[in-house]
């Protein structure tokens, strides 16, 4: 029988706050382009605006990318980390964490940072509630995977 993830890490709450923010970015970009025609005449106010909206696409894509396609699995034994675009895991054993770094005050999503023994370092960007994800990956490390509804 396979091992089965008992939870994976969620990034609803980020992709939600880009979702609800896209209006104020255009707003945003709207005025970028206003000022640019109104104050630099001799600049070519289409291709500054084109520049300006491809930059503001590939930014808001490549984190919806992110949100959407790198898991995060927790095993019993080990997390998981991979990217399904560019097929890419990585296995992350319970033993070799010696730290979880996360913001002092609990938030809606947050980067949570492993400090492993070999001195490498993993991050995981965008995370929700990573004071509730320190404490379920703590909770399986210490061998205590008994736990109901893990989905962090």
């Amino acid at each position: 029988m396979k091992n089965k993830a008992i939870a994976k890490l969620g990034r609803e709450n980020h992709l939600n706050g880009l979702l609800s923010r896209l209006p104020f970015l255009t707003i945003i970009y709207g005025v970028q382009c206003t000022v640019i025609h109104l104050f630099a005449k001799d600049l070519d106010v289409s291709q500054f605006a084109t520049t300006l909206g491809l930059m503001l696409i590939g930014l808001v894509t490549g984190l919806f990318i992110y949100d959407k396609y790198h898991h995060v699995l927790l095993y019993s034994d080990h997390i998981l980390v991979y990217f399904e675009p560019l097929n890419t895991a990585k296995r992350i054993n319970y033993s070799e964490i010696e730290d979880i770094v996360i913001p002092e005050n609990e938030c809606e999503f947050s980067s949570i940072m492993l400090k492993l023994k070999n001195k490498d370092n993993v991050t995981f960007h965008f995370v929700d509630f990573p004071h509730e994800v320190k404490q379920v990956i703590n909770d399986i490390k210490n061998n205590n995977t008994e736990i109901e509804d893990l989905a962090a």
